[in-house]
């Protein structure tokens, strides 16, 4: 779904339910709970990967954690071309 269409979808949901002072409320309050953890790990210096080819440092250091057999990686171009980089 695109930034647009999930826009969208949120404006539709939130027609729904415009009239209603106190669910508009507990939306609200949920978006602030989003937008406020947000911002903490913003503040925190959270890498956010802009350019999906790299990965965070925060990755690197968890690379090998998981156990992935190498025929599973050269079955599955996805998961090849992540574990290259």
């Amino acid at each position: 779904m695109t930034t647009m269409q999930m826009n969208a979808e949120l404006f539709r949901e939130l027609s729904v339910i415009a009239e209603d002072e106190g669910m508009m409320e507990k939306a609200l309050k949920a978006l602030r709970r989003i937008t406020s953890a947000r911002k903490k790990a913003m503040s925190k210096n959270v890498e956010l990967v802009e350019d999906e080819t790299e990965l965070p440092e925060s990755f690197k250091r968890i690379r090998g954690m998981g156990v992935i057999a190498q025929e599973d990686i050269d079955n599955d171009e996805r998961l090849a071309y992540i574990l290259s980089k």
